[in-house]
C-alpha cells in the first residue's frame, strides 16, 4: 500500500490531527475548562455552572435529584438594581461569567468580581457589584450553611437581594406528593400553582397571581407561617431550610414561583434592603438540611436551634400541659339593656365547670361579661352578676377542678378611654346575631374603638390595675384578646411578667393565655395556651407543635366529633364551644355539651385515651405522618418515646384503611421485630397483639365513619 500524500487513509489521519490542533470556530477546545463544578457536602451532591456559578443540580442518596436547572434559568443569587432607564434591571448569577469557584473538603465558595446584568450596555451602571456565596458543611453532620455577602462598588443602590434562590426544583415525588411545608400548613405547589387554561389571564409575578405565592413568618393569626422553618419534599425525603434569625430580627418573605414553560419550581427568599454605594451586606446563615424520610427528620436542626431561645419564667401549669382542652362560653352579646341578652350568669359557671370536667376540659374561658372598651376596666354587667358573684363562681369552679378564666380586651379602647390616652376613635367593629352582617355591620357603632396597646404609661398602668384587681378578688388567671408583641415598651410583653408574678403569688397554677397575633418567637415565652379563632382550614400545626413545648395551640370546635379526634391526635388544645340552635342565632359557646351527643362521646373517649397514653403527648417527639412510607387516605400522627411509639389513625371515611409504615428510622429494635397492640377509640383492644417487621403493611379492619384507632409499638 502506498504511503504517499495521495493515500486516502493517510489523508483522513492527518485531517484528524489538524482538527484536534485547530478546532472549528465555535467548537469546544479539548483543553477548555469543564462546564460544571461538582461538590459533595454531607452527602448532598451539588453541581454548579463553572462559568456563571449558578446552581444546576442538587441530589441526595435515596431521594434522587431534587433540583435540575438549565444554564440560562439557573440561579443562586439575584439582585434588583433599579436605574432610571430601566427600573426592572437585575444583576444575577445566571447573567454572570468568570465566577471563581473554590471547592474544599467541607465548603464551596463562589465569588463574582462583577455580577452580570439582565440588559446590555444601554442599561449601564457606574461601577460594579460583587458578591460571594459560601456553602459550608455544618458541625451537626447533616446540614449545609449557606451565606452570602454583597459588595456594592457601584454608584447605584441595590434594592433587593434574592438569596438563597433555588430555581429548577423538581416534583421528584410526583406532582401530587411533592409538598412545600411550613410550620403551620402544607401545599402541593406543582398542583396549586401550575398553569391552567383558566388562569393564564394574569401572568405577572405577584403574591396573588396564578403561578406564585408569597409567605412570611411571624404570628399565628396574622401571618402564613409562625416559625421561619420550611420543608420541600415528601415521605421519601427532601430538604428543610431556615434562617438563623429570632425574635425581632427582620422577617424575610419567601416566594414560590411555578415555571410557565416547564414543570419546575423556584423557591426564593426576598430580602428588601438598600445597599448603598460603598456598602456591604451580609445575609446571615441559612441552614439547608437534606434528609431521607418525611419533614420530621428535616426539622431536627431547627429544633436544636430554637429550643435554647425559650426563656419562660413559668412552666405551663400541669392541668394545661396534660389536659385535653378547655371550654369557651359567651355570657352575653354585649347588650346589657336587653332583658334577653344574658346567655349565662356567674351563678351558672359552676354547673358549666362540672360538665366541662366530665368531658376532660379543665379550663373554662368566659367572654362578654362587661364593657371591654372602658378604662380603667369596667365592672361586670348587672344582668350577669356582681364582682362578688364572679369571685364566688371562680372559687366554686376551682373546687371542681376547673380553672375559670375571664377573656379580657386590653388592646382596643372605646371613645372615653381613647380620650384618656390622647387617641381618637375612627372606626371599629360590632357583632351581634341580629345585625346584618353579624360582624362588621356598617351602621353599628356601639363597639367603635381604636388600638391603644403601647400608647404610653397611662395605658400600661390601667391594664396592670385591672389585672391586679381581678387577682385581688380571687380571679388570678386571664386570657388576653389580641395579644400583640411589639418591640418598644411599654407593651403587652413587658406587662406580662408583672401580671404573672402578681397572679402566681395568689395561685401558683394560674394561667395566662391569649389570641397570639404577630410574633410567635416572642409570645411563646409568655402564653400557656392560645385562644385564636378558627378550625384553621388548610392548616397543619404538627411541625410547630413538634418543636415548641408552649404555648399549646388551641383548636375551636363547635360540635364535630371528627374535629375532636383530629385535634386530639395532633396534640392541639381543644377549645369546645357548642352553639345553641336558635333563630336568628346565638354565638358559639351558648349551649351545653350534653346537648350534642356525638360531641360528648368523642370528648369523653379522647380524654380517656389521652390519660392512658399521656407520656406520648407530654414527653414524646411528634413526628406526624412521617412514620409512613407512602401517603395514606387517613390522618396519621405518630409520637416517639425512647422505648416505644404510638401511631393514631383517624379515618375520615368509612370501611378499611390501609397504610405502609417503617418503624426502624424512629424506634430501634435489636431483633428488627416489633410488637404491635391495637386499641379502638373506645379504649378496648381491637385485635390480638402481633409481632411485625419494621416495614409493615397495616390494615385497620372495618371502621365506622370518622372512627379512630391507635397502634402502640414496642421493640421485641
Amino acid at each position: 500500500m502506498s504511503s504517499g500524500p495521495n493515500n486516502p487513509l493517510m489523508c483522513v489521519f492527518f485531517g484528524w490531527l489538524l482538527a484536534l490542533a485547530f478546532p472549528a470556530p465555535g467548537a469546544p477546545s479539548r483543553s477548555a475548562e469543564p462546564a460544571t463544578v461538582e461538590a459533595n457536602l454531607h452527602g448532598l451532591a451539588i453541581t454548579l455552572d463553572a462559568d456563571s456559578g449558578s446552581l444546576l443540580r442538587l441530589s441526595y442518596p435515596e431521594v434522587g435529584t431534587m433540583l435540575e436547572a438549565k444554564t440560562d434559568r439557573a440561579s443562586i443569587l439575584d439582585l434588583a438594581v433599579p436605574i432610571e432607564k430601566f427600573e426592572p434591571l437585575r444583576l444575577a448569577s445566571r447573567f454572570s461569567h468568570g465566577a471563581q469557584i473554590h471547592v474544599a473538603p467541607s465548603s464551596v465558595t463562589i465569588h463574582w468580581d462583577r455580577l452580570g446584568k439582565s440588559r446590555g450596555e444601554w442599561a449601564a451602571i457606574d461601577g460594579d457589584v460583587g458578591a460571594t456565596v459560601t456553602l459550608k458543611a455544618a458541625d451537626d453532620g447533616q446540614s449545609i450553611i449557606m451565606q452570602c455577602e454583597v459588595d456594592n462598588r457601584s454608584k447605584t443602590d441595590v434594592r433587593q437581594v434574592v438569596f438563597p434562590d433555588f430555581a429548577g426544583l423538581l416534583p421528584f415525588a410526583g406532582p401530587s406528593n411533592t409538598t412545600f411545608r411550613a410550620s403551620t400548613f402544607g401545599i402541593k405547589p406543582f398542583e396549586t400553582l401550575a398553569a391552567t387554561e383558566e388562569n393564564r389571564t394574569w401572568h405577572y409575578v405577584q403574591p396573588t397571581s396564578s403561578y406564585t405565592v408569597q409567605y412570611s413568618a411571624g404570628g399565628l393569626q396574622r401571618t402564613d407561617m409562625a416559625a421561619r422553618w420550611m420543608d420541600f419534599g415528601s415521605l421519601k425525603g427532601g430538604f428543610s431550610l431556615f434562617p438563623r434569625r429570632w425574635g425581632w430580627d427582620p422577617q424575610i418573605p419567601l416566594m414560590l414561583e411555578h415555571s410557565e414553560v416547564e414543570e419546575k419550581l423556584r423557591l426564593m427568599y426576598l430580602h428588601s434592603t438598600a445597599i448603598h454605594s460603598g456598602e456591604k451586606w451580609a445575609s446571615g446563615e441559612f441552614w439547608l438540611t437534606p434528609h431521607t424520610g418525611g419533614w420530621a427528620k428535616g426539622i431536627e436542626p431547627y429544633r436544636a436551634y430554637a429550643q435554647p431561645h425559650f426563656h419562660r419564667d413559668y412552666a405551663v401549669p400541669q392541668h394545661v400541659r396534660e389536659g385535653l382542652g378547655f371550654r369557651t362560653i359567651f355570657m352575653s352579646q354585649y347588650q346589657p339593656n336587653d332583658p334577653q341578652d344574658a346567655i349565662y350568669r356567674f351563678s351558672d359557671l359552676p354547673g358549666l365547670a362540672r360538665e366541662s370536667k366530665e368531658h376532660g376540659l379543665t379550663e373554662l374561658v368566659f367572654w362578654c361579661f362587661r364593657d371591654e372598651l372602658l378604662r380603667p376596666m369596667a365592672k361586670p354587667y348587672s344582668n350577669i352578676g356582681t364582682e362578688q358573684d364572679l369571685a364566688d363562681a371562680v372559687a366554686a369552679c376551682r373546687k371542681l377542678g376547673v380553672n375559670a378564666v375571664p377573656f379580657t380586651a386590653n388592646g382596643q379602647v372605646g371613645p372615653a378611654a381613647a380620650e384618656r390616652y390622647g387617641l381618637h376613635v375612627e372606626g371599629g367593629y360590632a357583632y351581634h346575631s341580629e345585625l346584618i352582617p353579624r360582624i362588621g355591620c356598617d351602621y353599628a357603632t356601639q363597639l367603635a374603638s381604636v388600638w391603644a396597646a403601647g400608647a404610653g404609661e397611662k395605658w400600661a398602668e390601667d391594664v396592670l390595675e385591672g389585672c391586679r384587681h381581678l387577682t385581688d378578688i380571687g380571679v388570678p388567671s386571664v386570657c388576653f384578646d389580641q395579644y400583640s408583641a411589639t418591640p418598644t415598651p411599654p407593651n403587652m410583653n413587658t406587662l406580662t411578667p408583672i401580671i404573672r408574678a402578681y397572679a402566681k403569688k395568689r395561685d401558683p397554677e394560674s394561667t395566662f393565655s391569649g389570641e397570639e397575633l404577630w410574633n410567635w418567637e416572642i409570645d411563646c415565652n409568655y402564653l400557656d395556651y392560645t385562644w385564636n379563632w378558627g378550625p384553621y382550614v388548610g392548616k397543619d400545626f404538627r411541625p410547630l407543635t413538634s418543636v415548641y413545648p408552649a404555648p399549646r395551640i388551641n383548636y375551636c370546635i363547635d360540635s364535630s366529633p371528627l374535629a375532636v379526634k383530629r385535634a386530639f391526635a395532633d396534640n392541639l388544645y381543644l377549645c369546645i364551644m357548642p352553639r345553641k340552635p336558635a333563630f336568628p342565632g346565638l354565638p358559639n359557646g351558648s349551649d351545653a355539651i350534653t346537648n350534642h351527643a356525638a360531641l360528648s362521646q368523642a370528648l369523653k373517649q379522647c380524654a380517656a385515651l389521652r390519660a392512658r397514653f399521656l407520656h406520648y403527648f407530654t414527653d414524646g417527639k411528634l413526628i406526624g405522618e412521617c412514620i409512613l412510607t407512602k401517603p395514606c387516605a387517613a390522618q396519621v400522627t405518630a409520637y416517639v418515646l425512647p422505648d416505644r411509639l404510638l401511631m393514631i389513625l383517624v379515618n375520615s371515611g368509612g370501611g378499611t384503611s390501609q397504610f405502609d409504615c417503617d418503624l426502624s428510622p424512629w424506634l430501634n429494635s435489636p431483633s428488627g421485630r416489633y410488637r404491635v397492640t391495637v386499641v379502638g377509640e373506645d379504649g378496648k383492644s381491637a385485635r390480638a397483639p402481633a409481632v411485625i417487621a419494621g416495614a409493615w403493611h397495616g390494615r385497620t379492619g372495618r371502621l365506622a365513619r370518622d372512627a379512630m384507632q391507635l397502634f402502640e409499638f414496642t421493640p421485641e
